[in-house]
């Protein structure tokens, strides 16, 4: 219950931002939520980030790239630490990013 209202949460906060609602049937929304749901049980579990660490300038890429989505990850991190005290590394906030693009990219208008 709990990682599903996090994922709410994590929703509404992209909605918002994108002013525009998520295709739930889409399979990029599939393979976002499914991502979600690893990032949210790990955190909840307590466990490390089992991914090498990359490279810290392809976030800092991410950011000037894929700004609007860099900006809402961001903002979800703040969420998951105000909600759980969870703090997301920069692996996090890469691949949240990526999955955050890919959602919206082509429900934009």
């Amino acid at each position: 219950m709990q990682i599903t209202n996090l994922i709410s949460g994590i929703i509404s906060i992209i909605q918002f931002q994108y002013k525009l609602t998520l295709d739930t049937n889409s399979f990029n929304y599939s393979r976002f939520i499914t991502h979600l749901r690893i990032l949210l049980v790990r955190l909840l579990r307590n466990h490390p980030n089992p991914n090498q660490k990359l490279d810290p300038s392809l976030l800092s890429f991410m950011k000037i790239k894929y700004n609007k989505a860099y900006d809402t990850a961001e903002r979800i991190a703040t969420y998951l630490h105000s909600k759980m005290g969870w703090t997301l590394d920069s692996d996090d906030k890469f691949y949240l990013v990526l999955h955050i693009f890919r959602v919206t990219s082509r429900q934009e208008k």
